[in-house]
């Protein structure tokens, strides 16, 4: 499995326990996403200078662009890729071990009997 550059040797068993973790931890992320969405935002306290300039800092570095909930939107496309990669990985080890048997068969079935 490979994310941007970096390749990593899995072990065929324990693909699917890791492909749950990070699937957990997607619904976890879509989770909190869907929380910040609706409760992050804060409208002006007063309407005075002070709390709009408070407001306008809060509401960019916690929801507008670049903030921390882009930053947790950028770490839910990761975990996502994760579990695709993980799922293109359970495919290719069946297709692969498929490939073994009739392989295998096929020299039984050649062999002296």
């Amino acid at each position: 499995m490979g994310t941007g550059g970096n390749q990593y040797q899995v072990e065929p068993g324990a693909v699917p326990a890791l492909r749950n973790a990070f699937s957990d931890a997607l619904a976890k992320v879509d989770k909190q996403i869907e929380l910040a969405g609706h409760e992050l935002r804060v409208s002006g306290w007063a309407n005075d200078p002070v709390s709009a300039a408070a407001t306008t800092a809060y509401n960019q570095r916690s929801v507008d662009a670049g903030s921390a909930l882009d930053s947790l939107r950028s770490f839910r496309t990761q975990l996502s890729t994760a579990v695709d990669t993980l799922d293109q990985t359970t495919k290719q080890y069946h297709l692969t071990e498929e490939d073994n048997s009739v392989t295998v068969g096929k020299k039984d079935d050649t062999g002296p009997g």
